[in-house]
Formats: structure tokens, sequence, C-alpha cells
């Protein structure tokens, strides 16, 4: 069984690669790697490395941003929707990284951040 921060790893794989495909236009390929839906095995297991890592208030208020900023994303991608998943790509991003920031996790410990 991987641990949270593999997890996490696998979080940051999936939102490179989605950061990619956006960057190009490519939302099919955003669409696939995504999941088409917050119930994806990798968003569940991302939560459960939340959950575990999290400890104050505010860490969870940024998980919560992360989750309804990919939640959007997700909803953006599906409807083809190119700005829209611009915008909720880079709120996905910077809610993670303020995570990362709030529980002390060193970014470098992730690969491709």
């Amino acid at each position: 069984m991987k641990s949270a921060e593999g997890y996490l790893q696998d979080l940051v794989y999936k939102l490179s690669k989605v950061g990619q495909a956006i960057e190009n236009n490519d939302l099919s390929t955003a669409s696939s790697v995504l999941g088409g839906s917050t119930n994806s095995d990798w968003v569940q297991k991302a939560n459960i490395a939340f959950s575990k890592l999290s400890s104050g208030p505010e860490e969870k208020t940024q998980v919560d941003t992360f989750n309804s900023s990919l939640a959007s994303l997700i909803s953006s991608v599906t409807s083809n929707d190119i700005e829209s998943s611009k915008i909720a790509f880079v709120s996905s991003a910077t809610a993670f990284e303020k995570w990362t920031t709030l529980t002390g996790l060193v970014v470098g410990q992730l690969k491709g951040l």
C-alpha cells in the first residue's frame, strides 16, 4: 500500500500532465488524465492523504478549495471550455501549493511540482 506521500506524488504527476495538456489546448488528454469525476480513484486517495497530513483549520480550508477547484476543472474540461479550464487549473494548483506550505511538506519531496 502506498503512503500518503505516494498518493500526493500521484496527484502531482496528474496535475503536471493536466497542466501540460491544457497549455497545449488538448482537453481530451486532460479529461482522460482527470478521469471525468471527483470520485476517481486518484482523487479519493489524494483526499485520504490530505486527511492524514492536515492538522489545522487552514489546511482543511485549502483542501476544500482544492477539491472545489478540481471539480470546476473537471467540469470545464468535460465541457471543452479552455479558458475556464485554465482558471480552474491555476486555482487547484495554487490551493495544493498553499496546502503543502501549511503542512510543512517540502515541495522538493514531491517531484514535478
